[in-house]
């Protein structure tokens, strides 16, 4: 059965509306209240290998996605990116790769720490340009590879509510 972890922003009432309520196949991390920010001080490859030496609700996440078969990030669209939340606790995972290189497609990258690694689908909701739509799946494929996810999926929709049914469709 294929299990998905859902990282978003979504408000408290919103994640009660539009959230799976199947806790055997989906599991949920709210953005909010924020985790800290990546300090970039490598101690989830040196001191604790996969796990963040910040000492908050964020420390784990990086293996949380491994008993994943899909993360999907679930964000506001702000600048072309995920929101400042949601960012947060994607950068807190780079424990999820190993702090060593490989070359894929004449670029640089880590290598996977894990076996497996999750497909990404990004649902990103709100008032957006189509600049802001192309930054947006660039940066979405470029994060997919550096982590080493070999699936990725982006939409884009106005609201929450509409961004809803993404949720439920297949990558």
């Amino acid at each position: 059965m294929k299990r998905t972890l859902i990282l978003h922003d979504l408000s408290q009432n919103d994640a009660e509306l539009f959230l799976p309520r199947d806790p055997v196949k989906y599991s949920s991390f709210a953005a909010s209240p924020p985790v800290r920010h990546c300090t970039g001080c490598f101690g989830c490859w040196v001191k604790t290998p996969g796990r963040c030496v910040i000492n908050d609700r964020g420390a784990d996440f990086a293996a949380l996605m491994a008993r994943h078969d899909e993360v999907v990030f679930w964000s506001r669209l702000v600048f072309g990116g995920l929101s400042p939340d949601v960012k947060a606790v994607l950068d807190r995972s780079i424990g999820f790769v190993l702090p060593f290189f490989r070359a894929l497609n004449a670029e640089t990258h880590h290598v996977k720490r894990y076996d497996m690694t999750p497909d990404f689908q990004y649902i990103f909701y709100g008032d957006m340009t189509r600049q802001e739509k192309e930054t947006a799946q660039k940066l979405a494929a470029a994060n997919a590879l550096n982590l080493g996810a070999e699936r990725c999926a982006v939409s884009f929709f106005p609201s929450v509510r509409e961004s809803a049914a993404a949720l439920r469709a297949p990558i």
